[in-house]
């Protein structure tokens, strides 16, 4: 007996049951912190911003004698698609989404795939201009800050003034001025 007078036993089991809710009291704590903190993401990568985005096909200008037909129609004149505009984007967003963004905004026609191998989306068409319309090295590339990142647009975390660029190549972009292509590598 204990000096109140009850059995050991049951101030034991009292004890038992109290640090057992205040086990789960201190569990469901941290659950909830972590849960509430997996939303506050920390570091640049998590920061929204703005960019500039731009669509050209001038290359064809060059080569339309080599372009399709029915296809003639989508090439404005100027090659410009789209000129510099600029694009306000959330923390964690890519290349791929900023492109289907503007082109949603502004009623322009593009067709992408996912690429599981890549684990990447690949853009097959803008303003309806498709690889190989334009030959059999033909197609979209994109470039941020002048580079060619060698990873598909959907693997590319956009940072605060990124200046992205969609070309139309008609020769595997050694015609807009991708260094790789250019070197042979």
């Amino acid at each position: 007996m204990d000096r109140n007078g009850k059995k050991w036993k049951d101030n034991k089991m009292f004890f038992v049951k109290s640090r057992t809710r205040v086990t789960a009291a201190v569990c469901m704590v941290l659950f909830l912190c972590s849960f509430l903190l997996s939303g506050c993401g920390g570091g640049a990568s998590s920061k929204g911003g703005n960019c500039t985005i731009s669509i050209e096909c001038s290359t064809i200008l060059d080569h339309m004698e080599d372009l399709k037909e029915t296809k003639k129609e989508f090439v404005p004149q100027d090659g410009w698609i789209l000129k510099e505009t600029q694009v306000s984007f959330k923390g964690g967003e890519t290349v791929f989404d900023v492109l289907k963004q503007i082109c949603g905004e502004q009623g322009i026609h593009m067709a992408s795939r996912y690429t599981p191998l890549y684990k990447s989306y690949y853009v097959e068409g803008i303003n309806q201009l498709y690889e190989f319309d334009c030959g059999k090295n033909s197609g979209w590339m994109y470039s941020v800050n002048g580079k060619y990142p060698n990873y598909g647009c959907s693997s590319y975390r956009l940072e605060d003034g990124d200046k992205i660029e969609w070309r139309y190549t008609c020769n595997l972009g050694s015609d807009v001025g991708d260094q790789y292509a250019e070197d042979g590598k």
